[in-house]
């Protein structure tokens, strides 16, 4: 009901009167971004790799005794996972320690397949698209760590600043002190429209990327350094003009009505696990909203809960839930947690909170008390009483019930 109910448009939740507000001060934003260049940057300047070769090893034992599905949910072959593990060659764990930065879009896996690895696709919430070795998707022009390749160099594991993971080593090019130079500037632009095409990678690029400025943004657009993969796989960068409204220098002012400006190009875009088939998750939304603004959360909605200015909510009633958020809530800089999933607090509609958020779905239970889902699978603006109509859903089970805390991103200056 309140996806029917509720404009699906962020700009019908802006305040006139304080839309155009900045919601982060001059020094803040210089902080900001200085903040930003150390995360975005952080695989460059590790003098060690993060995770060790039990980490990596862990999700190989797992899929041993579990091989798990893949496509058309067949179940994978006993020995699949062990057979990935020899390709892998752990045993001379970490052979291939280099900086680097992708060229595609891409992802960082938990194994170097990119077979998909499902649970049971016949319980509820299993099944696609949540392929648990989905880790994260990558833009172009992300800065990695090369730690490890796999026996035949098909595949590496790397480490961004986000988590770690395989990628498919034609997705990478190593780094050599010129285009870090490029890329550890302050002077950069984020992208702020999905699939923006650019020949040069033979792809489209999305909201959450960022590269150089390679010149002064004028009415016609920005031109950027992109990286590509020379033929000694070197990166090499190319000058590519960005069309008008496709790309911002950042940051990109705070403003209540640019986040919804970037918020609703993500609106009603299906829901992906990880990033699974270039689509966002709950967590994916929130870090490529806030990127053009300079802010470089975390990867998961625990880390991005912790992220600001926390405030817990813990068991409230509802009612007072409901009056914490919009009482202590900045609209279009806050965040609101549940255990496993995140939102972005947007204002309010005939006195209730609404939320902006990429959701899989409700959890069910019929009157046989068998667990189901009721399936959202897209990016939408809600109550936090969402689905509270619905018999199989109820009052239980609404998203307000699990709410535990409120992380502010900034304030009005």
């Amino acid at each position: 009901e309140d996806i029917r109910v509720l404009p699906q448009d962020l700009n019908a939740y802006l305040v006139p009167a304080a839309a155009d507000r900045p919601l982060v001060g001059q020094e803040q934003t210089t902080l900001r971004m200085e903040g930003f260049l150390q995360e975005w940057l952080k695989p460059w300047n590790l003098t060690k790799p993060s995770p060790q070769r039990r980490d990596v090893e862990k999700i190989f034992q797992a899929y041993e005794k579990n091989p798990g599905f893949g496509l058309r949910n067949v179940r994978h072959e006993p020995g699949s996972a062990a057979a990935l593990l020899a390709g892998a060659d752990l045993r001379t764990f970490p052979n291939a320690m280099r900086k680097a930065i992708t060229v595609k879009n891409t992802s960082q896996r938990g194994m170097p397949t990119t077979e998909p690895r499902f649970l049971d696709p016949n319980k509820p919430g299993e099944g696609y698209p949540f392929d648990y070795l989905q880790h994260t998707s990558l833009p172009p022009g992300t800065p990695l760590l090369v730690i490890h390749a796999s026996r035949d160099g098909s595949w590496l594991y790397t480490e961004s600043s986000l988590t770690h993971g395989w990628v498919p080593a034609a997705d990478v090019a190593s780094v050599d002190d010129a285009v870090i130079r490029e890329f550890s500037t302050p002077r950069l632009a984020a992208v702020v429209r999905d699939n923006v095409p650019v020949a040069e990678i033979g792809q489209g690029v999305d909201i959450g990327a960022v590269f150089p400025l390679a010149g002064p943004p004028d009415s016609g657009g920005v031109t950027v350094s992109v990286p590509v993969r020379g033929a000694s796989g070197l990166a090499e960068l190319r000058r590519v003009r960005l069309p008008a409204g496709t790309a911002v220098a950042m940051p990109m002012p705070m403003t209540p009505r640019n986040v919804a400006a970037v918020g609703n190009v993500m609106m009603r875009q299906p829901y992906g696990w990880g990033g699974l088939d270039d689509r966002r998750d709950c967590s994916a939304l929130t870090h490529d909203l806030y990127v053009p603004f300079g802010f470089y959360l975390p990867r998961n909605s625990a880390s991005q809960a912790a992220y600001g200015g926390s405030v817990p909510l813990g068991d409230m009633p509802g009612d007072q839930k409901e009056a914490a958020v919009i009482s202590q809530g900045v609209p279009f800089a806050t965040l609101v947690w549940m255990q496993g999933h995140i939102m972005v607090y947007v204002g309010q509609y005939k006195g209730r909170p609404v939320v902006f958020h990429n959701m899989w779905g409700f959890r069910t239970f019929g009157e046989n008390g068998r667990d189901g889902r009721l399936v959202i699978g897209r990016a939408v603006i809600t109550t936090l009483r969402a689905g509270e109509e619905v018999p199989a859903v109820g009052p239980s089970h609404i998203l307000l019930n699990r709410v535990r805390s409120l992380s502010i991103l900034s304030r009005p200056y």
